[in-house]
């Protein structure tokens, strides 16, 4: 058998103040007691405030007219009439920052970006060792045959002891593009002489292209000196020749004024000859 209710000796609305008065008291002694922040504490005793929301039903009369305190204080506490809903509280403090979220997955692959400009050319590297020697290549070609170089030649005779005769080829020069023939004699009694020299080069009939050169000398006997002959050969193979007398009244010296100039010998050389010749 559950204890019988008594009810209060207040009605509602100092039942009401009533406990507001302990709310806000439970409240500044936990602030005091500095278990929550004074923003946090008031958004607890709106949260704890009862909801003051209408009441309906049948039992409810609209307008009704207000007791009397003694009335009100006779109240049971069995009214079920609501009053009208209270003003919204205000916005509590902000709460805590939240945990992070788990990573999400990775997105796709971009599109390849565009290539971007060449850099600067960097310094040139050490030179490398030096490679081994390859082998050795095939022989070439025989080149082509090179222009025939300068003809230059000499030769002499000695008549006894009373003189010596010579003949000399000398080359072409930039001053002088002829290559000359020249003859020569010296006396060697009682002591060598000079050499007294003829240029032969402008006799008739002359070979420019002399290559080579000789001399003799015939000798006629009892004292009496013969003609010398001069013979030279062209770069073709041809044979000239010409001829000098020696005087030896005084000083040895050569006359050379054969009419003809120089001739080509007869018969000239020619290959497979046997005493014979063209």
């Amino acid at each position: 058998m559950s204890p019988r209710h008594t009810p209060s000796p207040l009605g509602p609305l100092a039942r009401a103040r009533f406990q507001q008065a302990g709310m806000l008291t439970s409240l500044a002694l936990v602030i005091a007691g500095g278990l929550v922040t004074p923003a946090a504490a008031a958004a607890q005793a709106v949260s704890e405030r009862p909801a003051a929301t209408p009441r309906t039903g049948d039992n409810c009369k609209p307008h009704k007219p207000h007791q009397s305190r003694v009335g009100a204080e006779a109240y049971t506490g069995k009214d079920k009439c609501k009053g009208a809903t209270g003003p919204t509280g205000p916005t509590g403090p902000k709460g805590d920052k939240g945990k992070t979220g788990a990573t999400g997955a990775t997105g796709a692959t971009g599109a390849t970006g565009a290539t971007g400009a060449s850099g600067e050319n960097g310094t040139p590297g050490a030179t490398g060792a030096t490679g081994a020697t390859g082998a050795t290549g095939a022989t070439g070609a025989t080149g082509a045959t090179g222009a025939p170089g300068p003809c230059v030649d000499i030769d002499a005779t000695r008549d006894e002891n009373n003189f010596e005769l010579r003949a000399v080829l000398s080359p072409a020069t930039q001053s002088d593009p002829v290559t000359r023939a020249y003859a020569g004699i010296r006396d060697l009694q009682p002591t060598v002489g000079d050499y007294l020299w003829t240029d032969l080069s402008g006799f008739a009939n002359y070979p420019s292209n002399a290559c080579a050169i000789s001399i003799a000398q015939q000798a006629l006997g009892g004292g009496t000196e013969g003609d010398v002959n001069i013979d030279v050969i062209t770069t073709a193979g041809a044979i000239y020749e010409t001829t000098c007398d020696v005087n030896t009244d005084n000083e040895p010296t050569l006359t050379c004024e054969d009419p003809n100039g120089w001739s080509l010998v007869t018969l000239q050389p020619t290959p497979g000859a046997v005493n014979g010749g063209v």
